[in-house]
């Protein structure tokens, strides 16, 4: 990022990010804006509205209106053709043929349920079969393994756990956790560690510890919680702590950055899905001086 010419943030709240930024336009959080509609192709189907709960503060705005205004000026403006975000979703709504002044109200229209028939038409699917195909004959095709074999994936090295990470109910990835009433309840993240590796390192539920990757990057402290809930092999943690920037005065050195570990990736070469999970680390006690 230092070697770009110019960055333009669009954020909620002073993320780490915005100090690489040339300009900062603070956007709406989901409370004060207005989104597309939202409609899933479930058996029973709806359209949802989301609506400002609150006034716009300050002088953030939505994203949807950042991008008009930026358009306008850059002479792209017909491609934005509403006076604002609530009159885009009121097109929208309109052109579906959907009451919008129902949908302000109730927040959401529900339809009738599709029905459920005991001859259903036999599926077809765009393959050459019109069946499921567990050997791919259009992957053979174009060169690759078409039914792929199975490669173990790497074991850590001694000393070294995986990595893995995932999400709290409380929060939405990084976005909630500087939320000072979210954080009441999940204030931090913690590393969970099989009890018998724990005894092993001679560590203690609660302690606080350090982690370090195989390319010598290191983030912590972070409270343990020793549990038989995980395999010998592994640690985790949950996603989005560990905050870096003082202007996020509730997350501000709260837990531990998951992100900061990761520093490699693998591709999956035929469908290009990226694994994270191969990162390893080591777990060793906090001792005050390494903050």
């Amino acid at each position: 990022m230092n070697q770009l010419d110019f960055v333009v943030v669009v954020d909620t709240m002073p993320a780490e990010v915005t100090g690489y930024a040339d300009v900062v336009l603070p956007e709406n959080t989901y409370l004060e804006r207005w989104d597309d509609l939202e409609a899933s192709p479930y058996r029973v189907p709806y359209v949802a509205l989301r609506q400002p709960a609150v006034k716009s503060l300050y002088e953030s705005r939505s994203g949807s209106e950042i991008a008009k205004g930026i358009a306008e000026r850059m002479g792209l403006g017909a491609f934005f053709p509403w006076k604002d975000a609530e009159e885009m979703v009121a097109t929208r709504a309109a052109r579906s043929k959907l009451d919008f002044a129902k949908l302000k109200k109730d927040g959401v229209l529900i339809g009738p349920a599709a029905p459920i028939y005991d001859d259903a038409p036999e599926l077809k699917l765009h393959t050459k079969s019109g069946k499921i195909e567990l050997f791919s004959q259009a992957l053979a095709d174009a060169g690759l393994p078409p039914l792929p074999p199975y490669e173990p994936p790497e074991e850590p090295p001694p000393g070294y756990f995986r990595l893995l990470f995932g999400r709290a109910p409380v929060h939405t990835f990084s976005r909630t956790t500087n939320n000072r009433i979210l954080a009441e309840v999940f204030p931090e993240n913690e590393l969970w560690l099989n009890a018998e590796m724990a005894r092993v390192l001679g560590l203690d539920n609660g302690q606080r510890v350090m982690l370090e990757n195989q390319d010598s990057v290191r983030t912590g402290p972070i409270k343990l919680r020793v549990t038989e809930r995980i395999r010998q092999d592994c640690v985790y943690m949950v996603h989005g702590f560990g905050r870096e920037d003082a202007r996020l005065r509730t997350a501000y050195k709260k837990g531990a950055a998951d992100s900061r570990l990761i520093t490699r990736v693998k591709r999956d070469p035929v469908m290009g899905g990226t694994g994270m999970n191969v990162n390893f680390v080591t777990v060793t006690p906090y001792r005050p001086r390494e903050a």
